[in-house]
């Protein structure tokens, strides 16, 4: 009996409809297994825990993605808490989609020997709120099976973290006024690149999915042609700088909080452009390039080279239309010129999976009013990472330290709409001032234990010197940083404000 309640129940016919638990947490992604785990360290032994979510199994997106992708930093840096990946792959390794997802469905075999965990997937939850009852205030969850929604369950739980993460979601192939052509979205790419092996292929789209997609390509046949409409360019940090191997941990690169950090100070709120093409010239994988956009994603050098040398034609425009003329299959673009392509052309929708919906997400905020519920999302949020608010805002709310401090939320998804470079500016000054007070309200044993820290990479000596170069600018960084931040709040109209 003991061994099964130190286990994950994974629900099939069980009804919760009417119980109570400690805790529920909903969302099975990073963000959601970050939080979880970081709420076995402050619930009792034993404590009851429902873990719902809409797909099949733990581990979010990667249960979806395209099977070709591969992280864009180390695997240690990818984890939950501080759980080492079960393997002995070299630290550089970038984990594939399966072993990511398979790394972090792992993690809830912890979970459940210090809890009595229980887990509903397949399941859509339809409302979360604070009630009070009898016992005091509580969270109430309802939901039902993803294709039923005729039969609700409704739980309480005495606190409860929602983790919808970045609202992720698959693209849909592009519709052309031509059909003499394929169009499909990444998951489909290897069996159509299989099925039409003498096809070009135009990808649209020229992010960390474009880019992986093109790799994907040429790795299936050097001599395919390939297009890339990358829009106005995408900036990379360089991994190959700053994600040295061997001696060069020691001796070269930089510590990612030393980066945010010059990010975050040449940024006022105002100069968006100025501070990307900062970061183009110092630390991106194509330097000389009038690339406009950056998303966060990291690139080797050899990976910039294979793609720079690898692709036929990259066009710094937008595909708007492909269709049938008297001269020929020709391609549409933003600007009004066309290009001609050949019948049976294989397009790629390579646009991105995030905040894909045509409005905004709902408003929650990152705390109740009474504080019971903690929300992990992109129109409140603690870090553009979900994974890194998962972990520290969930330590924070246990602590009872997450109001009061100085930490910002941001309106994420709200900023990012309107002005992506903005929102690069603003999520650097917020994810470095977040750090430099966490580093300030929390033990340090307990953010040793952060496994997402990038920082990590680096010899212990130097991460113990980038730690007191933190701490002997904090006043003056933070200040700069709230600066900004309100700055953007006037500007935009949107949430980017201390958590009081």
């Amino acid at each position: 009996m003991l061994d099964q309640l130190q286990q994950p129940v994974k629900s099939g016919a069980d009804q919760f409809d009417g119980q109570n638990f400690d805790l529920v947490v909903i969302g099975a992604g990073i963000a959601g297994l970050n939080a979880l785990n970081a709420a076995t360290e402050y619930l009792p032994k034993g404590a009851r825990v429902l873990l719902l979510d809409q797909k099949d199994a733990a581990g979010g997106m990667w249960n979806t993605a395209y099977d070709y992708v591969r992280l864009h930093q180390p695997h240690p840096m990818f984890t939950v808490g501080n759980m080492a990946w079960d393997w002995r792959k070299p630290r550089d390794y970038l984990a594939a989609r399966d072993e990511v997802q398979s790394h972090l469905a792992s993690s809830l075999s912890p979970v459940g020997q210090s809890l009595r965990l229980q887990t509903a997937f397949g399941q859509t939850v339809s409302s979360l709120a604070e009630v009070r009852t009898d016992e005091g205030t509580m969270a109430k969850i309802v939901f039902h099976a993803n294709d039923d929604q005729s039969e609700t369950q409704k739980v309480h739980a005495k606190q409860a973290i929602h983790a919808p993460g970045l609202n992720y979601g698959l693209t849909t192939p592009l519709q052309f006024s031509s059909d003499n052509l394929v169009s499909i979205i990444p998951q489909d790419l290897r069996a159509t690149l299989q099925a039409h092996p003498h096809a070009p292929v135009v990808v649209v789209g020229g992010g960390k999915t474009g880019m992986d997609t093109v790799l994907a390509t040429l790795a299936f046949n050097p001599a395919r042609r390939v297009i890339l409409f990358q829009g106005r360019g995408t900036n990379f940090l360089n991994r190959t700088k700053y994600i040295p191997t061997g001696i060069k941990r020691w001796t070269s690169g930089e510590l990612v909080s030393r980066l945010f950090r010059d990010m975050a100070l040449n940024f006022n709120g105002d100069n968006e452009d100025e501070a990307l093409a900062h970061f183009r010239r110092n630390y991106s994988t194509d330097p000389g390039a009038n690339n406009g956009v950056f998303l966060y994603g990291l690139q080797s050098e050899q990976e910039h080279t294979k793609i720079k040398s690898g692709v036929e034609q990259a066009v710094s425009d937008y595909l708007e239309d492909v269709v049938e003329t008297p001269d020929g299959q020709q391609m549409v673009l933003r600007s009004g010129q066309t290009m001609p392509i050949d019948d049976g052309a294989i397009f790629v929708n390579c646009t991105g999976s995030f905040f894909r919906d045509d409005t905004l997400a709902d408003y929650q905020p990152i705390l109740s009013p009474e504080g019971c519920i903690l929300s992990i999302n992109a129109r409140s949020a603690f870090h553009f990472l979900t994974s890194v608010s998962g972990f520290f805002a969930t330590h924070l709310w246990f602590r009872n330290a997450l109001r009061g401090q100085g930490f910002y939320t941001l309106d994420q998804e709200g900023l990012f709409r309107q002005n992506r470079n903005a929102w690069v500016g603003a999520s650097a000054a917020q994810a470095y001032m977040n750090q430099v007070i966490a580093v300030q309200t929390l033990p340090l044993m307990l953010l040793d234990r952060c496994g997402l820290d990038l920082d990590r990479w680096y010899p212990f000596p130097r991460r113990m010197l980038g730690l007191m170069r933190m701490k002997s600018t904090a006043a003056a960084d933070i200040a700069h940083c709230r600066r900004t931040l309100d700055r953007i709040a006037d500007r935009f109209d949107v949430e980017a404000a201390p958590l009081a």
